[in-house]
């Protein structure tokens, strides 16, 4: 069973990047994601890190997106999973959501992180009538920072002491 979800969205800024919905046979990455000490720094990953346990949480994407609770997306180069971006904290009565990002390290520095960012963007904004979202940002990532500024957010705090920055994005009226 895959995440249930709008079409795949390609982004303007690097067709080859596509945001699409997990796969079973995306578990294998996606569980070496979650023993990347470098995208948990800024994550909580579940307990449990194994291929199984992410066929489970693959598995349970269509009823977390049904629920609003999160709208996870594969960024996917050739249809290849090379990292995710997704919405939570979906808060329906602000129209405001946190949003998040990772790509496996053989594929940063090539800008697909931000082009999903920007393509994740216009789906909250354009198809499910978000108006602002809000990315926190460990401050020891200046890769996920670039990201935020390539993809529109400002800076609303700057993180310290225990706290993550964190960058806004409001929606301003057609595309984001």
């Amino acid at each position: 069973m895959a995440c249930s979800a709008a079409l795949p969205l390609r982004s303007v800024a690097d067709p080859l990047v596509t945001l699409r919905a997990w796969r079973a046979q995306d578990a294998r990455v996606l569980a070496a994601a979650w023993n990347d000490p470098t995208i948990t720094a800024g994550a909580q990953p579940p307990d449990e890190r194994s291929t199984a346990a992410a066929e489970r949480w693959i598995e349970g994407c269509a009823v977390r997106e049904q629920r609003l609770l999160a709208i996870d997306r594969v960024i996917a180069v050739d249809d290849a999973c090379v990292g995710e971006v997704g919405l939570s904290s979906i808060d329906q009565r602000r129209k405001a959501a946190l949003i998040g990002w990772w790509t496996s390290v053989e594929h940063r520095g090539n800008g697909y992180a931000s082009a999903a960012v920007r393509a994740m963007t216009a789906l909250a904004f354009d198809v499910f009538g978000l108006v602002t979202l809000v990315a926190e940002i460990g401050i020891e990532n200046p890769g996920s920072v670039r990201v935020a500024e390539h993809g529109g957010f400002d800076l609303l705090r700057r993180g310290g002491e225990g706290l993550p920055h964190a960058y806004v994005c409001h929606h301003r009226g057609g595309t984001a």
